[in-house]
């Protein structure tokens, strides 16, 4: 109990987005088709990924169906966040602040195509 295993973002470009969480972020995001129904937090056009490292968890990009999720924070784990930072830099993604020390590890904050914040950790150092 209390752990979450659920992430959806309804977007307002699927392609950008999955752009930046696939080839940007790293998040190996698997492209898929409307399974039907009326229900917008399952039905339409989406990427997604489940993973289950010692806990389920699935994250889904979705074509928004008149809602953008907007102003939530995410944050993914990285191995080396200083070439994850020269990747998002390059391909001009918003930077809310480049690499720092913090006391849960390495971090820097980026902006994804819809304003949400997207922080990137590398732990450890």
């Amino acid at each position: 109990m209390g752990r979450l295993i659920l992430v959806v973002l309804e977007v307002s470009d699927l392609e950008a987005s999955v752009a930046f969480y696939r080839d940007l972020i790293g998040v190996p995001l698997k492209m898929d088709l409307d399974h039907g129904g009326q229900d917008r937090w399952i039905s339409g056009d989406h990427a997604a990924l489940s993973w289950g490292d010692g806990a389920f968890l699935h994250f889904a990009l979705y074509r928004s169906k008149g809602e953008v999720t907007r102003n939530v924070q995410l944050g993914f784990p990285v191995a080396d966040l200083d070439a994850a930072h020269a990747r998002l830099a390059a391909a001009g993604a918003p930077v809310s602040h480049g690499p720092r020390d913090e006391p849960w590890g390495r971090t820097a904050r980026y902006v994804d195509p819809d304003g949400n914040s997207v922080s990137l950790t590398q732990s450890g150092t």
